[in-house]
């Protein structure tokens, strides 16, 4: 396998596909990408969010390389090219999110070697649910984290819906489909976009998944649904985060559709040493956005790693045998 190319979207240079075992034997895809820089100034654990793949973030990749730090993306269980979990390729279905949390550990020690510390964490929408339970149930350790747009919350979704799709789940429906989602894909036209402003950056996300239709993904199952729900509460109890000394950065767009920023003002405030700030006219993909939009998101990942204390740089801990296979 390669990666998905498309015009407009080049391959970040030092880029290096490979494939790694998860929990439970899931075959996943995984990036990793050398900085320009001879002299690594650490590692950025690039977490995507639901329906993502390392594709959408080469350009976001190519700028964490030109700031010096080795890149490490996955592909998460259930999208992307790495394994499904369902036989229909195009429902978004995991059984639990943890699994996904176990999978980002797998990674870290799999390709411990080449992830020089300090370690941080960049996680999007759903990539950001997943790492702050990590984080929470110290099943992953990172230095600082910069959380953009995390599914903290989600917005729109009723008690009634968790307690039905729990209910389906346990009962043996967790595969099929949650109530009114969509259940294929199919290109979305830039206006009715809920996810970005940038009409460049929205196209080339669309063409990557008509070049490489593997890459689609349509609406949750139920399993998917109950596993966010758990997911979410976990993280929100009080007292939850307490421990969660590090740098962190929690980012809100203006203009959110998808998921509750409210969330992210409660929980950046449930964290010891976490600075919340919300973007102006910003939609969900803050990473996606325009260039005036993403200048300030950068700006606040430069500042978070500028509050990275000395102590954080010293050498990474020595990995796990490796039983990644190059794609």
């Amino acid at each position: 396998m390669a990666f998905v190319r498309v015009p407009g979207n080049p391959e970040p240079e030092y880029a290096e596909e490979l494939f790694f075992e998860g929990r439970g034997g899931v075959r996943l895809r995984a990036m990793i990408a050398q900085p320009h820089a001879v002299a690594p100034r650490g590692t950025v654990l690039l977490c995507p969010g639901r329906t993502e793949f390392i594709e959408k973030y080469f350009e976001v990749i190519t700028e964490l390389q030109s700031r010096g730090f080795v890149v490490l993306c996955l592909d998460w269980r259930g999208q992307g090219l790495s394994d499904r979990e369902t036989s229909d390729r195009l429902k978004g279905h995991i059984a639990s999110l943890d699994d996904a949390v176990a999978d980002l550990f797998a990674a870290t020690r799999v390709f411990g070697a080449r992830l020089p510390r300090p370690h941080i964490v960049m996680a999007h929408s759903m990539g950001g649910g997943i790492a702050l339970r990590g984080l929470q149930a110290n099943k992953i350790t990172a230095d600082a984290a910069f959380f953009t747009a995390p599914m903290w919350g989600i917005r729109n979704l009723k008690d009634l819906a968790v307690q039905a799709s729990r209910f389906l789940t346990s009962i043996g429906f967790g595969e099929a489909f949650a109530f009114g989602v969509e259940t294929r894909w199919r290109r979305e036209p830039f206006k009715k976009n809920s996810v970005t402003n940038d009409k460049e950056r929205f196209a080339r996300a669309q063409g990557l998944i008509q070049t490489e239709p593997n890459l689609a993904l349509a609406g949750p199952t139920f399993a998917w649904v109950a596993a966010a729900a758990e997911m979410i509460e976990a993280v929100r109890q009080p007292g939850a985060l307490a421990h969660l000394r590090l740098p962190v950065s929690v980012l809100s767009a203006g203009e959110e559709l998808l998921v509750e920023n409210a969330a992210h003002e409660q929980l950046a405030r449930a964290m010891p040493n976490a600075r919340h700030v919300t973007i102006a006219r910003a939609k969900h993909e803050l990473l996606m956005e325009t260039d005036d939009i993403r200048a300030q998101v950068w700006a606040e990942f430069d500042a978070l790693v500028a509050r990275l204390p000395t102590s954080a740089s010293a050498p990474a801990a020595a990995s796990a045998p490796s039983s990644a296979t190059r794609g």
